[in-house]
C-alpha cells in the first residue's frame, strides 16, 4: 500500500466532527479556520485536508536511505481504533469509571496529540543546538570529547557517554526529525500515565459552542509561569467535539467523571482558553467571527465585573 506523503499532525477524523453541518458528511469536509497571524487575513472555510500536516512528518530518512514508515502506520492504527468510537466521546455521556479501557485508550491519544506536533520537533532540536553549545565549553578529553561524565537532574547522578559526540555534534536537520519520532513513541505511555492519574470530566453544550485548534490539547496553570504535565495545579484541556470538552485537573477532592453542562455566559471564557493554547489558528464548524464575539462580550463583562 502506499504512505501518505502529507502527514496529519491533528487526524482528519478529529477534525471531521469540527466541520461545518452542511459538509461534514461530504467527501471533502470543511472547517472554520482563523489565524493569529494578521497577514493570513480574514476568517476562511478550508478543507481538514489542507491544514495541520505536513510532508513526511512522521517519516524521516532512515540510516539506508529510505524512509521509515513504523510511526506513521502505528498512528493511522490508532486512529482507525478510535474512529469506530469517537461519536461517543463527542456526542455521549461516558461514564470513565465505568470503562477505562476507553479511559486509558483516551489519554494516550491525548499524549500522543501532544507529542506529535511539530512544536515538539523544533523544540527538541533547539534544545540539542543548546547542549552542543554548552557542552563544547567543557575540557576536553585526550580524544576531543567533553570532559564530562554525568549530569544532575533533579537530584540524581546520571552518567553520560561522549564516545559519539561528534556524530551528535554534527546532527542535521534529518537526525533531529529521528529523534522526534522515537521521541513520540519513547513517551506516549510516560504521558498517558500522568494524564490518567489527574480528576477527569467533561463540560457540555446542548449546541456546537467549542472550536478546536492547530494545537487542541491545551495546559495552563493558575500560579506558574513553567510548568509541565507533571506539576501539580496544571490544567489539561481538550475539545472532544464542538459540544464536549474534556478537562483533566487536580482537584481531588470534588467529584471525578462528571458531565457538567456549559454556562452560556461564559462560552466565551472557555473559546479564549483553547485559543490561547493554539500554535498559530482556530478550528470551528461556526463561522470564527461569531466565537470572537462571544470572546469580546465575556472579556467586556468580566472587565466590567472586576471594575
Amino acid at each position: 500500500m502506499s504512505q501518505p506523503i502529507h502527514q496529519h499532525w491533528v487526524p482528519q477524523f478529529y477534525l471531521r466532527h469540527f466541520a461545518t453541518p452542511d459538509t461534514a458528511t461530504t467527501k471533502n469536509p470543511k472547517v472554520w479556520i482563523f489565524s493569529k497571524d494578521h497577514d493570513d487575513g480574514d476568517p476562511r472555510l478550508m478543507s481538514i485536508r489542507k491544514i495541520c500536516g505536513w510532508r513526511y512528518l512522521y517519516s524521516p530518512i532512515g540510516t539506508d536511505g529510505c524512509r521509515e514508515w513504523a510511526l506513521e502506520s502505528k498512528l493511522a492504527g490508532l486512529e482507525s481504533t478510535l474512529t469506530e468510537g469517537w461519536s461517543i466521546l463527542a456526542t455521549g455521556y461516558v461514564d470513565f469509571s465505568q470503562h477505562e479501557s476507553m479511559r486509558k485508550l483516551l489519554a494516550l491519544f491525548v499524549a500522543i496529540l501532544h507529542l506529535r506536533h511539530p512544536d515538539t520537533l523544533n523544540e527538541s532540536s533547539k534544545l540539542h543546538k543548546e547542549i552542543v553549545r554548552a557542552w563544547s565549553q567543557f575540557p576536553k578529553k585526550g580524544d576531543g570529547t567533553p570532559a564530562i561524565s554525568g549530569i544532575e537532574m533533579n537530584g540524581k547522578m546520571y552518567d553520560v557517554d561522549t564516545s559519539d559526540w561528534e556524530t551528535f555534534r554534527n546532527w542535521n536537520r534529518n537526525d533531529d526529525h529521528r529523534f522526534f519520532t522515537g521521541l513520540i513513541e519513547r513517551d506516549a505511555t510516560l504521558l498517558a500515565e500522568l494524564l490518567l492519574k489527574k480528576r477527569w470530566s467533561v463540560v457540555y453544550a446542548d449546541r456546537p459552542a467549542f472550536v478546536t485548534t492547530d494545537k487542541p490539547v491545551g495546559k495552563q496553570h493558575q500560579s506558574r509561569e513553567r510548568f509541565g504535565f507533571g506539576i501539580e495545579g496544571t490544567i489539561i484541556s481538550f475539545p472532544l467535539s464542538p459540544t464536549r470538552l474534556l478537562v483533566l485537573d487536580d482537584m481531588h477532592k470534588e467529584p471525578a467523571d462528571q458531565y457538567y453542562p456549559l454556562d452560556e455566559n461564559i462560552i466565551g471564557s472557555f473559546n479564549l482558553m483553547i485559543w490561547r493554547t493554539s500554535r498559530k489558528c482556530m478550528i470551528s464548524p461556526r463561522n470564527t467571527d461569531e466565537v470572537l464575539l462571544e470572546v469580546a462580550n465575556w472579556a467586556d463583562r468580566y472587565e466590567a465585573s472586576q471594575a
